[in-house]
Formats: C-alpha cells, sequence, structure tokens
C-alpha cells in the first residue's frame, strides 16, 4: 500500500457553506441537471481540480494603515501631512504601491509609521481592481456621499425596509427617475448592518457605469464578477466572498448569482425584464430572477428588482395577487421632462421618393447636432454590413454552410467586405458569382450597424459618429472606453444594436432614433409585443437626461401597431393589463407553463428519430399530468454549426411541476451522437 501523502498547502477552509449548498441542489432538481453538472456551472472557471493552483495564489503586499488613537512624535513635515490626510480620505488605508503610484516615497510612508501614526502590515490582496488605471486615479478620492432624495425614493426605500426577510419588491420608475441612487442607499444601510449585497445587471455593457457609481460611494468594498473577467479575478472574487471579514458589494451578471455571500442582505436586478437573465444554452437553462427570489428565500435577504419596463410575469405578481410588493417613480430627477415621441411613417418616405436608409426628418435632426452641441444615439436592430447577401436574377440568399441562416456582410478597411456566420462564425469570402445561376447581379440587402455608419458620415459632412456593438466593443473594458470616448464629445451619434438601449447614462443625448423598428415588432415570438415596448421606452429613456430636453424618432412602416401607439402615449401599463388580458384568454404563459427539450446532433435522421422516441416515452406522463406535448419538430433555425437541431414543447397548468422523470432517465436511451438539453421556462421558441 503506498503511503499517505503529505498535505501541501490549506488552500480554502470551505469550499461553500451547507446552506449554499442545500439551495443548490434545490436548484440543480429544477432545472433537470445532476447536483455535480450544477456545482460546476455555479463555480468559478479553474475552482474545480485547482488548475494552474500557483497562479491562483493571492499575493501578500504591504497595507499601510493608520493607528486608532496614535499619537505623533513631534510635528509632521508637509509630505507626512499630505499622506497622514490621504489615507484618511481613503478610510483609514491603502495599499503601499497604491501610495506609490500617487507619488509617496517608500522613505515618506516609514517617516510617518516612526510618528507612531501610522502602521503597516502584510495583507492578501484578493482581487486586480486596484492595479486597473481607473481605480489608481480615484484612490485618493473622497468618498461620494449620499445624494438628497426626493419624496418617491424615501418612499420606495421605506417599503423595502418595510419588507420582511426573504421577500422583494418592484422598483418601478421611468427612465431618469434615480433607480441607483435608491440601490446604492439601500446598500449603505445592509452594509452598515455586516450584510454583503449583489448587484446584478443583465448584460456586461451596464456593468462599468454600475462599478463606477458603486466604487465612488463604497470604494475598496466593491469587486466584479462576469465573463469579462479572467478566469484568475473570478476565482479571487469567489475567495474573497468565502474569506472577507467585511461585507462587499459585487457587481455582475447573471452568473453572479450563485456568490457564497454569507450573510447576504440585498439582491438588486436592474433592469429586470431583460431577457439576458435568461441562461438558455447550455445547460443549467436558468432565470437569474427566479434564482435570485429563490435564494432570498433560503438566505433571507431581500430582493429589488429595477426597471421602467417590469416583465409581464413580475407584473403580475405583484401585492395582492402576488408576493412582490410595489414601489413607483413617476418623476425624473429635478423633473425633467420625458422626451417627445415622433413616429416617422416610412410609406410616405417611400412615396415621395425617398428610398434611402435614413429618412428626411432624422437627417436634418442628426445634421444639427454639432452646431448644438448636442448628441444622438441610433439603434439599429443588427450589426454588420448588411443582412444578407442575395442574388438579384435568381433570389438565391448565400447561407452559412453549417447552419441554416444566411450570412451577414460585414465590412472592413479599405472597402473589404465578408460574410461572417453569427450563429458559429463562420467566414467566407464574398463570391463575385451566383453559384446557383451563375449571374454577376449580387446585392446585399437589409442595413446593420456599419453600413448605417457608412452612410451617416457619407451623407452627413461634419458628423461623427461611433459603433457600438458587439464587434467595436471586445474585451473587457471595451463598452467603458467606447462610452467615454463618446462622452468625451469625440462623437455626434453613437450607432448601436440593442445594447445600446439599456442604462446608459449620457447627459449630452437629444436624440433617439430607431432606424427599423418592423424587424423587431413582426418577431415570430409570443414576447414580441412586450420586449419590443420594452427596447423602445429603454432607447427613449437615453434622450433628455441632462439639461435639454430630449426627443424620439421611430421608423417604422406599421404607425398604427399597437406597440407604437403605446410607445406614442407612454402607457405602458394600459399595454401590461391589455397584453395580461390577453394571454389570460389564450392560456398563454404566465397563466401556463412551458418546457422545451433541444435535441441536437449531427445526424438529421437520427436527430429526429431520438426526438420521436423520447416524446413517446414521456407523452404517458404528460398526459396524466394535463400537460399537452407539441411536436417534435424542427428547431426555428434547424441547424447550427454543422448539427441539425429538433425540440420537444410541453405545454401545460401554471406552475405545475414539469412532468419529466428526474436523474439520467432522460439520457439514458439517446443513441450516440444525439444531445438532449432542457429549458424550463423558455423565452424563445
Amino acid at each position: 500500500m503506498r503511503p499517505l501523502a503529505d498535505v501541501e498547502a490549506l488552500v480554502q477552509m470551505a469550499a461553500v457553506d451547507s446552506q449554499w449548498r442545500e439551495w443548490l441542489e434545490i436548484m440543480a432538481v429544477n432545472c433537470h441537471i445532476s447536483s455535480f453538472r450544477m456545482l460546476k456551472a455555479a463555480l468559478p472557471p479553474g475552482w474545480l481540480g485547482q488548475r494552474n493552483l500557483k497562479n491562483l495564489e493571492n499575493k501578500s503586499l504591504w497595507w499601510v494603515f493608520l493607528e486608532k488613537g496614535g499619537s505623533k512624535m513631534g510635528p509632521l513635515t508637509p509630505r507626512q501631512a499630505e499622506l497622514e490626510r490621504n489615507l484618511r480620505i481613503s478610510g483609514g488605508g491603502a495599499w503601499q504601491k497604491s501610495l506609490h503610484a500617487a507619488g509617496f516615497s517608500v522613505g515618506i510612508i516609514k517617516s510617518l509609521i516612526a510618528t507612531g501614526l501610522a502602521s503597516r502590515e502584510k495583507r492578501q490582496l484578493f482581487d486586480e481592481t486596484e492595479e486597473s488605471s481607473s481605480r489608481l486615479d480615484s484612490c485618493f478620492a473622497e468618498l461620494e456621499m449620499s445624494q438628497t432624495l426626493t419624496e418617491e425614493q424615501s418612499a420606495a426605500i421605506k417599503t423595502f425596509d418595510s419588507q420582511p426577510p426573504g421577500q422583494a419588491l418592484l422598483l418601478w420608475g421611468i427612465t431618469g427617475s434615480g433607480k441607483t441612487e435608491v440601490y446604492l442607499q439601500i446598500a449603505a444601510k445592509e452594509l452598515a448592518a455586516g450584510r454583503h449585497c449583489l448587484i446584478l445587471a443583465p448584460e456586461i455593457g451596464l456593468i462599468p457605469q454600475l462599478v463606477d457609481r458603486f466604487f465612488r460611494r463604497f470604494g475598496e468594498q466593491v469587486s466584479e464578477y462576469h465573463s469579462g473577467c479572467s478566469e484568475k479575478e473570478r476565482v479571487r472574487t469567489w475567495r474573497k466572498a468565502l474569506t472577507s471579514c467585511k461585507p462587499l458589494v459585487v457587481i455582475g451578471t447573471r452568473s453572479a448569482v450563485f456568490l457564497p455571500l454569507t450573510p447576504l442582505g440585498l439582491i438588486v436586478l436592474d433592469e429586470e425584464h431583460d431577457s439576458s437573465y435568461k441562461q438558455e444554452s447550455p445547460m443549467p437553462c436558468y432565470h437569474a430572477r427566479d434564482m435570485a427570489l429563490s435564494r432570498a428565500v433560503n438566505t433571507g435577504a431581500r430582493v429589488v428588482l429595477g426597471s421602467a419596463t417590469p416583465s409581464l410575469s413580475t407584473w403580475k405578481n405583484l401585492v395582492p395577487n402576488g408576493p412582490i410588493a410595489l414601489s413607483r417613480l413617476n418623476s425624473r430627477i429635478s423633473d425633467k421632462p420625458l422626451p417627445s415621441v415622433h413616429v416617422v411613417d416610412m410609406r410616405q418616405e417611400l412615396a415621395a421618393g425617398h428610398r434611402r436608409i435614413i429618412s428626411r426628418p432624422l437627417m436634418e435632426h442628426l445634421s444639427a447636432l454639432p452646431a448644438a452641441g448636442e448628441q444622438a444615439v441610433v439603434l439599429v436592430p443588427r450589426r454588420g454590413y448588411s443582412s444578407f447577401l442575395s442574388c438579384r436574377s435568381c433570389g438565391d440568399v448565400v447561407q452559412c454552410p453549417h447552419c441554416d441562416v444566411a450570412l451577414t456582410v460585414h465590412r472592413g478597411g479599405q472597402d473589404h467586405q465578408w460574410l461572417r456566420c453569427h450563429w458559429c462564425d463562420h467566414r467566407s469570402p464574398i463570391e463575385s458569382i451566383c453559384n446557383q445561376c451563375g449571374s454577376s447581379a449580387f446585392k446585399p440587402f437589409g442595413a446593420g450597424t456599419q453600413r448605417v455608419m457608412d452612410h451617416l458620415m457619407q451623407e452627413l459632412e461634419g458628423v461623427k459618429v461611433l459603433r457600438f456593438d458587439r464587434d467595436t466593443t471586445r474585451g473587457r473594458d471595451g463598452h467603458r472606453h467606447l462610452l467615454e470616448k463618446f462622452a468625451s464629445g469625440e462623437a455626434d451619434v453613437l450607432i448601436g444594436t440593442q445594447m445600446l438601449a439599456k442604462g446608459i447614462d449620457l447627459p449630452r443625448v437629444t436624440i433617439a432614433a430607431v432606424l427599423a423598428a418592423d424587424g423587431l415588432l413582426h418577431r415570430p415570438d409570443l414576447l414580441a409585443s412586450e420586449q419590443s415596448l420594452q427596447l423602445f421606452m429603454q432607447l427613449a429613456g437615453r434622450a433628455g437626461r441632462g439639461e435639454r430636453p430630449g426627443k424620439v424618432l421611430i421608423q417604422t412602416y406599421c404607425p398604427d401597431h399597437p406597440v407604437i401607439l403605446h410607445l406614442v402615449d407612454g402607457r405602458y401599463e394600459e399595454f401590461l393589463k391589455k397584453e395580461l388580458e390577453l394571454r389570460r384568454e389564450s392560456g398563454l404563459v404566465p397563466f401556463s407553463r412551458a418546457c422545451l427539450l433541444r435535441f441536437s446532433g449531427e445526424s438529421a435522421a437520427l436527430t429526429a428519430t431520438a426526438a420521436s422516441a423520447l416524446a413517446e416515452q414521456i407523452r404517458p406522463l404528460c398526459d396524466s399530468k394535463g400537460w399537452c406535448l407539441v411536436g417534435p419538430a424542427p428547431a426555428l433555425v434547424a441547424k447550427v454549426a454543422g448539427k441539425s437541431r429538433w425540440q420537444l414543447l410541453l405545454h401545460g397548468p401554471e406552475a405545475a411541476p414539469l412532468p419529466l422523470p428526474q436523474g439520467n432517465e432522460l439520457w439514458s436511451g439517446l443513441p450516440r451522437g444525439v444531445s438532449l438539453a432542457v429549458d424550463p421556462d423558455p423565452l424563445q421558441l
């Protein structure tokens, strides 16, 4: 028998606590996934197995701090007094390397320590946030004081304070009404009580502004956790959550809901209506809002769901019909008016002979921006140069060879163009001859962010333009750097995809525009109307947040569409009432429940056969529980990355458990090469 190896080092006292583990096991059952796979999804990459352990070890650095009740020995020199003042402003302590960056030498630091006013000790550096230039620049900035609250904001905080542990509050505030200040002041109370705070945003693009706001208020208590952070940073933040003696504020995307913060006092979901909170692939498929509400019940934390356009499912569950309390912010800060909405009927533009992407009214407004010192944001539904490439002779559309979708035209420097698939990232050059009929009459159709940008730069002399989409904001700080460029006045117009409408605060923006509203209104999706109105109202909220009033222009061929009419009158709650009644009468979600079983395999025939076999396997259980089974049928995009996709839709009673066997029974009969994913409560079919 081989002798036991010696223990080399104590890595962690405990990876997770028992309460967190029990909650995660319940979530695994709800998501129809094994406990191990759920644990693997929850933990940061690199945690299991502790790969590259030495690279993940925390650094030990000098921490310089003021002594409590310390008495100085003689008068201080001017530099010693300045160092003492900066330490006091920064909360009583700072890393020595940050002091060096601020211009204080080791000699000055040691001389202050010699007076008895300060000391230093080795401490572990859990994350690298203070190494960034933005943090160094603000290292000694005095922490921001709380702002004076409006009556509505004060009432919202009182309503939150009155909620028992485990409960949730919907903070329904119009854009620019000060929801973030409410988050900050609630978080301050929780931190003062020694409890951690978790602040969630739907997308990485919203993280920089939230981090900046919270860091100015709480300093080094603030950390980030999202896919834009390196593996090393995420592991360190996880360890910090486990071992920190001080309460923390962690800001992140949906995966941050799993952080083992104990005791946890507050979970905020900003823009709670956003579909990006839903994890669709890979398994586990979950909604961060559901996870947060469940976690609050498990830990006694309280939840704030913030939105200017709350989701129908949240609105349906307000007191007295459900457990969620409501507090409203109906006025913008300083009583700034909401922007006016103007609908541009593109049918009339066409009848007048104007066939360009951008309407004449929008061109007039954009051309006046530089002289007025104002800015605009323009929403384009998709990135790229054109939506697709089509042959005008035979009508053939160039498809991705691996997916059942058209390739998108992209354009680079020196007018170089190529085709790209936004599903599998396949890329190919643009051919000059149609593969079907041999014609050379190729033409790009539709307009992406690149094409709109090129069009504006050609048509509007003197107007500077920037793009804001996934192609231009890569990297951890891509969003921050681009928004900083726009805010500093390097451009007059910011063109972007849907990420442009979400929570961005730019005071000089007075114009917000939607170029092709119809593409969003007519999606084959149950939630198309709800999500389109939410997006348009969120985009409208970007305009007029400063001193000057804002204006919204919507280009559409359907000016009488109910979504457009509700956008113009601003009565979002009336839309919710009508939509709720429509779904109630039809027995649709949220008055029922759905589950999607997604199959994927290289062989289309084998994948379809596996889906049919599983449908027959679960049909008796569905029938006995009152569930309807629809399919199997090809997915809306029937092939992705060379794999055929089929799906089964289960439709049943509201809040009923899924009629699926637990454990591996669903997967045990699948043929080799066919995968299955279970998506409870899908947002997209």
